[in-house]
């Protein structure tokens, strides 16, 4: 006798397979890939650099499309809103993704709370520089300075949230110093007034600071890195001049809608690892001054959750001061 629990069971069985199946040929259409900066940045090179090999892996188009501004939210929120099918998917780095929440708790969406992690993908490393005209040659000459000259030297950053203003906060913390914060609207502008000596130093990302680093207009002092960088031998990392666990990542990963089935996840995950250790993109990226980094999607949010713990107090610290 055929019951109702029966064809129930074999209802929800059929769903089922049918769901399976359909995350199995996933995808079937092109992917949106959106990239919270404007063309030309950092975030949106790393998206250009890996688009090619996650949509030759996919079989599909993955078509890449800059939404810069709003501190990530007008990337986050169309993500927010698609489809939970994959087909819908962002870029953001730990600026936009976890800083600016702790800075800005009003903001509507908590991209590591109301997305879903995919992949971390590259690290934009950063590297501490002053003029070529200041007498500076290490870590403890800028730090002496700054000692004997309270609240007299600059430094800049090119907002807040960015890793080379977590950078720059960490130096006054660990260092003991007290200097004048001045923010820009991005890197750029910011070494240009270091080159031209109106400012003393600053954090600033490798894919900008390099070309002036090397034709000697800016000086390069340390890197917050593990281990020194392959394009700057030379450089000691700041944790050699004795600034213990002084590391600072400026990495992006890529996001999709929460809810997405985590057969499909897990298929646009291996994708986007499989590009990032293609010989071809790690030298891309090494030219650019940026690292491959590669992941589960649990340890991407387990990287986020981490970050998060290390950098609040400080940054919370650093706003409290502003507000002053």
């Amino acid at each position: 006798m055929i019951t109702r629990r029966l064809l129930t069971g074999a209802a929800l069985s059929l769903a089922a397979t049918a769901t399976a199946r359909a995350d199995a040929a996933w995808p079937t259409r092109n992917i949106r890939m959106l990239v919270g900066s404007a063309a030309g940045g950092s975030q949106d090179l790393t998206a250009r650099l890996v688009a090619p090999g996650i949509a030759a892996r996919l079989g599909q188009n993955v078509v890449v499309e800059n939404k810069g501004g709003g501190g990530g939210m007008l990337t986050f929120e169309p993500v927010a809103r698609a489809a939970a099918d994959g087909y819908t998917i962002c870029t953001g780095n730990m600026g936009s993704l976890i800083i600016n929440t702790i800075t800005e708790p009003s903001l509507p969406i908590k991209p590591m709370n109301d997305l879903a992690p995919v992949s971390l993908v590259a690290d934009v490393m950063t590297v501490l520089v002053v003029p070529a005209n200041r007498p500076w040659r290490s870590v403890a000459d800028l730090v002496a300075a700054a000692r004997a000259r309270p609240s007299q030297l600059s430094w800049a950053h090119p907002g807040i949230g960015s890793s080379p203003w977590l950078a720059g906060l960490l130096l006054q913390k660990d260092a003991g110093i007290d200097t004048i914060e001045i923010p820009y609207r991005g890197g750029a502008p910011a070494l240009v007034d270091v080159m031209a000596g109106r400012i003393d130093f600053c954090f600033a990302t490798t894919p900008t600071a390099l070309p002036q680093v090397r034709d000697g207009t800016l000086r390069a002092l340390a890197v917050p890195t593990p281990e020194r960088l392959a394009l700057l031998p030379d450089v000691p990392t700041m944790q050699q001049q004795g600034f213990r666990d002084f590391v600072v990542s400026g990495w992006f990963g890529i996001m999709t809608t929460k809810g997405t089935p985590p057969a499909v996840i897990e298929k646009l995950n291996r994708a986007i690892n499989a590009t990032t250790a293609d010989p071809a993109v790690v030298a891309a990226f090494e030219r650019e001054g940026m690292a491959p980094l590669h992941s589960t999607a649990e340890e991407f949010a387990q990287r986020g959750a981490a970050e998060r713990a290390k950098w609040a107090p400080i940054a919370l610290a650093a706003i409290e001061r502003s507000r002053r």
